[in-house]
């Protein structure tokens, strides 16, 4: 293989493109499963002030935008918001919201104390060679719950992964975003051809 073949097949691989704030646009598909648009969704992004950019992700936060003071205040701490056309299935509707990660929170608190009261079940039937199946069982149901609970609330959803906001750098003028649907990339570099680039990392110059 070529030298200029092998360099076209590692950006090919690449998913990070950097783009123009101010002229930054979203194809009218769903960044997920590229249906047609049914929904609007807000991203904000605040800026880092880490003089080393891109070995951490970015403050993000997913919403349906209409809290439109809060993207207000977000925008004068030094944010961005983004608008990204979805589809319903992988709009608003589904993307982690401040309840969702409530709940999570709650469920450590409430299931504390029984997980702690079977462990002490478990070692007291350690302790009087009683059985182990009922504290065990009961434990393991109680670990299922708390589990199922932290991924309701913190797991990103689809859309979430398949568009991650890296960063922004107002100064530059820059947002990095990482985009997983090789085909949603392809319609977003073709929308924003004379404005946007893929890169390595945050830290590198854009692709040839």
């Amino acid at each position: 293989m070529s030298e200029d073949a092998g360099k076209k097949q590692e950006f090919a691989d690449l998913t990070l493109v950097r783009a123009k704030i101010s002229k930054v646009e979203f194809p009218e598909k769903c960044p997920v499963c590229l249906d047609e648009p049914e929904d609007l969704v807000s991203v904000t992004i605040t800026e880092r002030a880490s003089a080393v950019r891109g070995n951490e992700n970015a403050v993000s936060t997913w919403a349906d935008g209409k809290d439109k003071a809060d993207l207000i205040l977000a925008s004068a701490r030094g944010a961005v918001t983004f608008w990204v056309p979805t589809c319903m299935l992988h709009g608003s509707g589904k993307l982690r919201t401040g309840r969702a990660r409530f709940i999570a929170w709650a469920a450590l608190f409430v299931l504390f104390y029984p997980t702690l009261f079977f462990i002490l079940g478990i070692n007291a039937a350690i302790w009087h060679s009683r059985s182990l199946f009922e504290p065990v069982v009961n434990l393991t149901v109680i670990l299922l719950v708390f589990f199922v609970l932290v991924i309701y609330g913190y797991y990103p959803r689809a859309l979430e992964r398949a568009l991650r906001f890296i960063d922004i750098d107002r100064a530059k003028d820059a947002v990095y975003i990482d985009i997983r649907n090789d085909d949603y990339r392809k319609l977003f570099m073709n929308l924003n051809a004379m404005h946007a680039d893929v890169i390595r990392s945050p830290e590198e110059g854009p692709s040839e």
